[in-house]
């Protein structure tokens, strides 16, 4: 087993901000709709490159298409909604399928209470069809306990665990999780802690193995850390100030834009 730590220092999104952004993306959500198989945003624009190719938009069982380009060919994407839930506590589980569905991922997420969000799931699964499958494939979930998140971010004494996300694999395991506090300017110093160990009859090895590779392990997840943190430092900013009208017309216009132009 072995521990990395590093902290980033990070903008802060502010909790009543974040609360009413929710509620905004869902409600534009919602008011997607589906027409000879192009799925039209709110304000009637088509999402580019987006087709309902099987059933009803955003029911179980429909299934999306569209073109995917990773620099030397295009392949198509397909995504499958396998579950529903509305209501206060939004779930849905969806399935997607890369190309030549050699490559399936499973993500199921849930929201819970829409108009005071109190906890985000993530559950995934990667599965990779053909010669060495089964080391092809890991599984993973992540929790974010948002009332435990603010009072840390607060520097309030807070129960739980603000954010815990694992990774599971043939050959080993691994564990992060952030804890924010204020850093005194108004912006979040969040602290990141990863676990990583081997499995099964492959710990003697890993116990071996972790340390030689301490140093390069080390460096990648800092320089991970520092670099998302720098992207996060760039749009939350400006992102965070938009009120309820702006941040609604901003999604659209970045569902509405290209790939690889769409940024909010």
């Amino acid at each position: 087993m072995s521990r990395i730590s590093h902290s980033v220092i990070v903008a802060p999104v502010p909790r009543a901000w974040f609360e009413q952004a929710v509620v905004v993306l869902l409600d534009v959500v919602r008011g997607t709709r589906a027409e000879e198989g192009q799925v039209l945003l709110p304000d009637g624009r088509a999402i580019p490159g987006v087709r309902l190719v099987k059933g009803d938009h955003l029911a179980p069982g429909a299934v999306y298409e569209a073109e995917a380009e990773d620099g030397r060919h295009q392949e198509t994407e397909r995504l499958r909604i396998v579950e529903r839930r509305s209501g206060n506590d939004p779930a849905v589980r969806l399935e997607h399928v890369l190309g030549d569905e050699d490559t399936v991922t499973v993500v199921e997420g849930a929201l819970h209470t829409v108009s005071r969000p109190v906890s985000v799931e993530l559950r995934g699964s990667v599965r990779v069809l053909g010669r060495w499958a089964s080391l092809r494939r890991a599984s993973g979930d992540a929790r974010v306990d948002l009332r435990a998140w603010w009072e840390a971010a607060a520097g309030r004494r807070y129960s739980g665990t603000p954010f815990e996300a694992h990774l599971e694999h043939r050959l080993g395991v691994a564990t992060l999780w952030a804890v924010p506090r204020p850093y005194g300017d108004g912006r979040w110093e969040v602290r990141l802690v990863l676990s990583l160990g081997g499995r099964s009859l492959l710990r003697p090895v890993a116990a071996l193995a972790l340390p030689l590779f301490r140093g390069r392990l080390r460096e990648a997840f800092t320089d991970t850390a520092d670099r998302t943190a720098a992207v996060w430092n760039e749009i939350v900013p400006e992102t965070v100030s938009q009120d309820r009208i702006r941040l609604r017309a901003r999604i659209l216009d970045a569902a509405a834009s290209p790939p690889e132009e769409t940024r909010l």
